[in-house]
């Protein structure tokens, strides 16, 4: 099997295999504890403010909707899908931890770099300390959330919620000049 096929299955397997309840509950978990973890390094850094955000109905769903596949189903691809082995029991731990620290690594740097690249606006946002290291921290649990449930769909769910939080209820939109 060449390189390719193996992306392909890897990227058909993940987007394929059903979560189990199990994976769901341990995800919502993750997702309360970067709860707890982020919200006072937001608030502490000026990141988060509250703020909701007064839009239409169709301005929350376009926001609902774009936002779930970029960033959230995007960046889970390409961070999580396609730059950590599959998981399987067979990986090994050394090789997991590897592309896992690397994984996490790009995802972070690669925020401050797709805003000086492709939205200077974002630049100041992506480059605070406070967003770092949220990131760094929803990094380490987006990859926990891959790897426990061998699925796309709890890691990009995720992702999604503290996407859409931010930017509706803690003032992101107005941060990042939407």
């Amino acid at each position: 099997m060449n390189s390719l096929e193996k992306i392909y299955h890897k990227v058909v397997f993940a987007l394929l295999t059903a979560p189990t309840l199990k994976s769901w509950l341990f995800s919502f978990l993750l997702l309360f504890i970067i709860a707890l973890i982020c919200l006072p390094i937001g608030f502490q850094s000026g990141l988060l403010e509250f703020e909701f955000l007064h839009l239409s109905f169709i301005g929350i769903i376009k926001i609902l909707v774009s936002r779930f596949f970029f960033p959230s189903f995007a960046e889970e691809l390409l961070f999580r899908v396609l730059l950590l082995p599959r998981p399987t029991p067979n990986t090994p731990v050394n090789i997991q931890l590897t592309m896992a620290f690397t994984s996490i690594v790009l995802y972070v740097i690669g925020h401050p770099i797709f805003a000086f690249l492709f939205y200077q606006k974002a630049f100041s946002v992506f480059t605070n300390p406070g967003f770092l290291l949220s990131t760094l921290i929803l990094g380490i649990t987006l990859t926990i959330s891959y790897l426990h449930s061998r699925s796309i769909w709890p890691p990009v769910v995720i992702h999604w919620i503290v996407v859409i939080v931010w930017l509706l209820i803690f003032d992101g939109y107005s941060k990042l000049d939407l």
